[in-house]
């Protein structure tokens, strides 16, 4: 008869839903937070999935917090990255041997930085060539 209680008491706690809790996230504590994934399962977009970058938008912005573009020119040095976008991307695409993808990049860059400069005052200028150097000479070291 004990052993029989036993069992059934077993069985209640087993459908109980307080053992089932485990299933579920809540902000009080425990469970499984079954949010993981959802994304998948709603079809929303991953949060780290690779959007297209624009790559002018992101130059110019550095640009203007290091250098303070005034709008003109934060527009103009979009305009240029943009314009040799393609290059620059094709070129990292591309199957040549590693010295021959740097100097095609640094022809292109080369001709960005003349581009730019154009544009900047003379305090501008010389705050963009010390960035220039600053990060040559920390590629040379890395």
């Amino acid at each position: 008869m004990k052993t029989g209680l036993f069992f059934i008491a077993i069985f209640f706690l087993m459908l109980c839903p307080d053992t089932a809790s485990a299933q579920y996230y809540n902000d009080f504590g425990g469970g499984v937070d079954r949010s993981i994934g959802s994304e998948v399962r709603q079809n929303k977009p991953k949060k780290n999935s690779k959007e297209k970058v624009d790559m002018g938008e992101n130059w110019a912005t550095y640009l203007d917090k290091e250098i303070k573009l005034d709008g003109l020119q934060f527009a103009a040095v979009k305009a240029i990255i943009n314009d040799n976008k393609n290059s620059i991307e094709e070129i990292s695409k591309s199957n040549l041997h590693v010295q021959e993808k740097k100097d095609k990049m640094r022809e292109i860059m080369d001709k960005i930085d003349v581009e730019i400069l154009k544009l900047l005052s003379k305090d501008q200028a010389a705050k963009y060539l010390k960035m220039k150097e600053d990060s040559e000479k920390k590629a040379m070291t890395n």
